[in-house]
Formats: structure tokens, C-alpha cells, sequence
């Protein structure tokens, strides 16, 4: 899942307006981030070990949600935070084929390996989300102007036209080649 994850925060911010859109956008792809900083410093979290098990998205949402509290002064804003990591996982059930527990066998539906697919079924939920908090009046100008519906159908599309070689990196292939 890609800008899937972001129509589930701005549907989340129609709803709930005391969160703080950032806060949802960055809380909706909290694993797929770490996964990026595992990948810039060398550390090695196979198959998102540390990023995409439930024991890892449990506690990236604990803090997240803590953080949110914290800045924010609001229950609802840290546990919605917190929901919003946690709602990661079950997106990527569709799209991606990984083990939600340490040791597990690797689940989902690999929507990936079919790309036109994919894009049918994440354009409607980013379009969805779009659309739910343009219509609920409780965005901030620049993310419901029309521009930004058509940029999230052009970046999934993007997204699936490159699928194959727009590869999220992965320190652990270079540990593996580092080593004699």
C-alpha cells in the first residue's frame, strides 16, 4: 500500500479534527518510514521485522500516540494516532506479502506483482479519503484543492508503472554481500 495509507489519514482527520493532519499522514506510514531509516543506517530489519510485525507497529504506535498526546494535550489525538500506525498493517495485507509476527509465515495478498491491480484498488481509497475530508471542511487549504487529487493519482500511478524498480531499500542485502 502506498497513497492508499494517506486517504485513511485525511478520511481519519474528517473525522477527527482535533488530530492534527501531519500527525495522521506521518502515523499512516510509520513503518514504511523506519524502514527507510533501518535502510540509511545500515541496519539490517529483514522482511520489516522491526517495522511491520505487530510487535513493532504496537510499539512505533505506542510512541507515536504518546508523542501526539504530549503535543497535543488530547486523549483522542494520541489514540487516533496510534490507530493510524496500527492501520497499517491490514493495508499492507493487501498489497504486500510479509510476516506480521516474528517468525511467522509471510501473509497477503501481493497485489504488487500486479500492478494495474493495485492501482485499482488504492485510488479509490486515497481518492476516498480525499474526497471525505475536502467535503468535511476540516482540512487545511493545500490538501483538499483539486491539484492534490490528481497529484495522488499520478504518484500511485507512478508508484505501479515503476513497480520492480522503485524498490524501498533494504540494508539487509548489503550486510548479506559485505560478508565473506
Amino acid at each position: 500500500m502506498i497513497t492508499g495509507h494517506l486517504g485513511v489519514a485525511a478520511a481519519a482527520r474528517s473525522r477527527w479534527p482535533v488530530v492534527p493532519l501531519l500527525w495522521l499522514l506521518v502515523a499512516s506510514v510509520a513503518p514504511d518510514v523506519l524502514d527507510l531509516a533501518y535502510a540509511a543506517v545500515g541496519f539490517c530489519s529483514p522482511d520489516g521485522l522491526y517495522s511491520h510485525t505487530l510487535p513493532a507497529a504496537g510499539l512505533t504506535a505506542a510512541v507515536l500516540g504518546g508523542l501526539a498526546f504530549l503535543a497535543t494535550g488530547s486523549r483522542a489525538a494520541g489514540l487516533v494516532v496510534g490507530a493510524m500506525v496500527l492501520a497499517h498493517l491490514p493495508l499492507d495485507l493487501v498489497t504486500g506479502y510479509k510476516p506480521y509476527w516474528p517468525g511467522g509465515l509471510p501473509l497477503g495478498l501481493r497485489l504488487y506483482d500486479w500492478p494495474w491491480l493495485d492501482f485499482l484498488v488504492e485510488v479509490p481509497l486515497v481518492l476516498g479519503g480525499w474526497w471525505l475530508l475536502r467535503r468535511s471542511g476540516r482540512g487545511h487549504r493545500w490538501a483538499v484543492v483539486g491539484v492534490i487529487g490528481v497529484a495522488l493519482v499520478l504518484l500511485q500511478g507512478t508508484f505501479d508503472v515503476l513497480n520492480g524498480t522503485l524498490v524501498k531499500p533494504n540494508a539487509c542485502e548489503r550486510s548479506a554481500a559485505a560478508m565473506p
